[in-house]
């Protein structure tokens, strides 16, 4: 983008296009050249699709009922088949016979936080749902957040979580050790941008309060309400973010080439041999990291 051009301004019809992505820098955006640089430049570039996993389609049958009615009845319709099992009958056609196991779990997550105290009060708690808002981090990249419920009376950001077990711990590279899904998922980082951007919108110092309401997919479900208000581990996590996001900036304007993690699906479906590799390198820290030269269809 042109300096000093104007930015789009963003709405809940716009806010996850393409369109937006490539104006704005956000969390998820960050993720994705994270975890593969050619994966994100091609789903940027609309030559890639990102399939929505079950995992991925649960949390947002979730997240949807926190938002509200009419989003939640959007989101079941665009998504029937993969919510809702049917029969056809001749005598009363196409019915409803129930939901795959997966959403009548989630039903019972929902359940569970609106029967809980302490959430339901959050959830009654006067605010936006879907708050949107932009600003620039470092004073120099544009980035945007959308809030699942924002509080303005009090600043506090709530962020809705399904996870699959809140206390199982995992082994995390980057870290060297096991970590919680907190620190495995990028949930501290997150936390950092938008209290960042909150600030930035406010006008104020402090920082906001934030919450992770915690489900799991478990039977019967676990609950947690996980505050992230550690502003040194904050500033590390920007720290990271500032050493990375330049580079991010270069790839999305053409100015360096992407690089392809080599393991992703979209590296696998678009790869090309073009020699015999020693053995060696299979391993995690001896592959080659390839720049992105080519893009096969098929």
């Amino acid at each position: 983008m042109k300096k000093g051009a104007k930015l789009m301004k963003l709405t809940r019809d716009n806010y996850y296009t393409n369109e937006a992505d490539k104006e704005y820098l956000s969390c998820s955006q960050y993720d994705a050249f994270m975890e593969c640089e050619a994966k994100a430049l091609a789903s940027l570039q609309g030559r890639f699709q990102r399939k929505e996993s079950e995992a991925f389609l649960v949390g947002n049958y979730f997240h949807t009922h926190f938002e509200g009615e009419e989003a939640h009845q959007q989101f079941c319709q665009e998504h029937f088949g993969d919510i809702y099992k049917t029969k056809t009958t001749k005598a009363r056609g196409l019915e409803v016979v129930g939901k795959y196991a997966p959403f009548e779990l989630a039903d019972k997550m929902i359940a569970t936080a609106e029967k809980d105290p302490a959430i339901k009060r959050l959830i009654d708690m006067p605010g936006e749902n879907e708050k949107i808002i932009t600003g620039k981090l470092f004073g120099v990249y544009p980035w945007k957040i959308r809030l699942d419920k924002y509080i303005p009376d009090t600043r506090m950001i709530i962020d809705w979580k399904t996870v699959a077990n809140i206390w199982e711990t995992a082994w995390n590279p980057e870290y060297g050790k096991r970590v919680t899904f907190v620190e495995n998922y990028g949930y501290l980082m997150r936390a950092a941008v938008y209290m960042e951007i909150e600030k930035q919108f406010t006008g104020k110092n402090v920082d906001p309060y934030f919450i992770l309401v915690c489900l799991s997919k478990q039977d019967p479900p676990d609950k947690e309400i996980v505050c992230l208000n550690h502003r040194q581990r904050l500033d590390l996590e920007l720290d990271k973010l500032y050493e990375r996001i330049g580079h991010i900036q270069r790839i999305k304007s053409g100015e360096i080439k992407p690089k392809r993690c080599g393991v992703c699906d979209y590296c696998r479906g678009t790869k090309r041999i073009t020699g015999a590799i020693e053995y060696f390198k299979l391993e995690p820290g001896h592959r080659d990291p390839r720049v992105e030269d080519y893009a096969l269809n098929g």
